[in-house]
């Protein structure tokens, strides 16, 4: 995940006009509502909202907006911040639909096609295109589970209702390795299309990261 000592100082400044619309929106929402719709939890009393990040436990407090892990005491990125501020505003609550999409399917995917490329399934592509079982390990050990794609996929559920499917297709001396990453047909429900990159680029940096300790 990206952290706030590598992003360039015009893009920060971006995160945090970003971030601070997204409190005043939050603020404005009704908490119960959010969590019905997200799968987060509210807690009324403490005013905080529990929610899972990947394999990460964040709060949210409201009508703040502040995000901390929920088990240690480093800060947290901004750009997971976004996500899950704008997953809690976002969550419309729809059923998933068990129907796997392409991102270029989404609403707006097309736009953010070349970055979605460059930072899902770059490095991804690198990581597994030689060792297609090395995903498998990875997505499990970090609690994916295994489907049949390509010749190996592992589903993460990136947020409650955002699920995530990582494809790959090994490579060889004659065709060079493929992959992809799949999206529940809802997902335009639960994320805006710009953030469903930012989260799902989240999941393959794990699964690579995870990938290391494992060859």
């Amino acid at each position: 995940m990206e952290t706030d000592t590598i992003i360039p100082q015009r893009l920060q400044n971006g995160y945090k006009l970003a971030y601070e619309k997204a409190c005043a929106e939050l603020a404005a929402r009704n908490p119960a509502e959010m969590a019905a719709n997200s799968g987060a939890v509210f807690d009324e009393t403490k005013g905080l909202f529990t929610l899972n990040y990947i394999n990460d436990g964040y709060t949210i407090s409201y009508p703040a907006g502040e995000v901390k892990f929920a088990d240690r005491q480093e800060e947290v990125p901004l750009p997971a911040k976004i996500v899950l501020l704008h997953y809690l505003l976002t969550a419309k609550g729809q059923p998933l639909a068990g129907q796997w999409i392409s991102f270029k399917e989404i609403p707006g995917g097309m736009i953010y096609l070349q970055p979605f490329n460059g930072r899902v399934l770059g490095g991804f592509k690198a990581f597994f295109g030689k060792n297609a079982s090395l995903l498998i390990r990875a997505g499990e050990k970090i609690g994916g589970h295994t489907v049949t794609f390509g010749d190996a996929a592992i589903t993460l559920d990136i947020l409650p209702r955002v699920p995530v499917t990582y494809v790959i297709w090994e490579g060889d001396e004659e065709f060079p390795a493929n992959a992809t990453a799949l999206f529940d047909a809802t997902a335009q429900y639960y994320l805006p299309t710009e953030d469903l990159v930012v989260a799902a680029a989240a999941g393959a940096s794990l699964l690579n990261k995870t990938s290391r300790t494992l060859s």
